[in-house]
């Protein structure tokens, strides 16, 4: 099993994609620390077979780094390690024009999605330092790779977070950390049903791939859990700083071509000079 006896803390852990990455990895052996903002995700524990690794559950809202620290210090102290590090929480944010959404909505957004990965990589990094090795997930998605009007936190908040782990990798490049994102694609999630609630103020390019998700029915939330497998396993190893796509990059067969993806600028956030 490929995270045999590996401590697994997976934030957003009751989401569609963080309980498909819990199962997928308790499935490989791995001992859970799931954290979610709700109450215990009884759904998730429920389906996970008994006999395996240890399972524990916790309460977090990851903009509060009051919980969040206290939280990596009591998974420390009970698991003994903190080997991976998944971060699965995000929200869409305030939907429609820039000039007409909520101003507490928007700076809401940038909380979750991004203090909210610092706060988590804050708190984890001492204990992996102290390790001489860990892995770092989190999700950006294609809000970080183009623009997204009408989603302007969501788009800020996800290009941000896509330059973070760039950069996090680049300083943590010796010290045996990897920290990469993915982008799932279009998982069917509670994102995707705020977008059918807000309709046209989405904008046509919000419209028209929700008519493509209600015919082909989205991504599997497995898609991205094979990926996340990927980047927390030793297959991964010398692969950092990366936004890497679950639907469209060839990432299975990823491993062998390790050190030329490092060699370029693929996976990266870069500016195409102008003419």
């Amino acid at each position: 099993m490929e995270l045999a006896e590996k401590v697994c803390l997976i934030a957003g852990a009751s989401g569609a994609i963080g309980s498909a990455i819990a199962r997928r990895f308790y499935r490989e052996g791995a001992h859970l620390a799931l954290a979610c903002q709700s109450a215990k995700p009884e759904r998730l524990l429920a389906s996970l077979p008994s006999g395996h690794g240890r399972v524990a559950s916790f309460a977090l809202d990851v903009r509060c780094w009051e919980e969040v620290e206290p939280l990596a210090r009591t998974v420390h102290a009970e698991f003994g390690a903190i080997h991976v590090l998944v971060n699965c929480t995000g929200v869409l944010g305030p939907i429609g024009p820039t000039h007409k959404v909520s101003c507490k909505d928007w700076v809401r957004t940038i909380e979750t999605n991004l203090i909210g990965c610092f706060y988590l990589v804050r708190a984890v990094l001492p204990i992996m330092l102290a390790q001489g090795r860990g892995k770092i997930v989190h999700f950006s998605g294609g809000g970080a790779a183009y623009a997204r009007p009408y989603f302007t936190a969501y788009g800020a908040s996800k290009a941000a977070l896509a330059r973070f782990v760039e950069s996090l990798a680049e300083e943590l490049r010796e010290a045996n950390i990897q920290v990469n994102a993915i982008a799932p694609g279009p998982v069917e999630s509670r994102m995707w049903d705020q977008m059918r609630a807000a309709g046209a103020a989405g904008g046509p390019r919000a419209l028209e791939e929700l008519r493509q998700m209600d015919a082909t029915g989205g991504v599997p939330a497995d898609r991205a859990a094979a990926l996340a497998l990927f980047l927390a396993s030793d297959r991964s190893n010398g692969l950092t700083g990366r936004l890497i796509s679950s639907v469209y990059d060839d990432w299975e067969h990823l491993e062998s071509r390790i050190p030329k993806i490092m060699s370029l600028d693929a996976g990266t956030l870069r500016r195409t000079p102008l003419d």
